[in-house]
C-alpha cells in the first residue's frame, strides 16, 4: 500500500515538472508580442482551468463522503449496517482513506497549476510592459 501511494506521489510530481516544462518551451518560442500575449493567455485559461476542476473534484469527493455518513447514520438508526458491499463502517474507512490518501496528490497538481500560472503571468508581465 506504502509503495503505491509513494509511486502516485512520484507520477504527479513528474507529471507536473513536465507540465511545467512544457508550458516553459511553448512560451520560449514565441517572438513577437502578440504570439507571446496569445499563448500565455491561452496557457493561463488552461492552467485555471484545471485548478477549477481539481477545487470540484475534491469539494465533491468530501460532499459524497459526508452523504455517505450521513446515509450511514439514517440506516443505523432504522437497523440496517450493512449491504451487498459489507458493512457500512468498513465502506466509511474505505472512502475516509481514499480521501486521506488523494489529499496529497491534489495539493501537488495544484501547486503544479500555480506555478504554472505564476510563470505565465510572469510573461503576460514581461510581455507587456517590458517588451521592446
Amino acid at each position: 500500500m506504502k509503495s503505491r501511494v509513494v509511486r502516485q506521489v512520484f507520477q504527479h510530481v513528474f507529471i507536473g515538472l513536465v507540465y511545467l516544462a512544457v508550458a516553459y518551451t511553448i512560451m520560449s518560442t514565441t517572438t513577437a508580442r502578440f504570439e507571446t500575449l496569445a499563448l500565455a493567455i491561452l496557457v493561463l485559461i488552461y492552467a485555471a482551468t484545471l485548478y477549477n476542476f481539481s477545487v470540484i473534484g475534491a469539494a465533491t469527493d468530501v460532499n459524497n463522503y459526508a452523504g455517505f455518513v450521513r446515509f450511514r447514520i439514517l440506516a443505523t438508526a432504522q437497523g440496517v449496517t450493512e449491504n451487498e458491499d459489507g458493512l457500512f463502517v468498513e465502506q466509511e474507512k474505505q472512502l475516509r482513506d481514499s480521501l486521506e490518501n488523494n489529499a496529497m496528490l491534489i495539493v501537488i497538481d495544484r501547486t503544479s497549476h500555480g506555478l504554472v500560472s505564476l510563470y505565465i503571468l510572469y510573461r503576460i508581465i514581461a510581455a507587456i510592459f517590458f517588451a521592446s
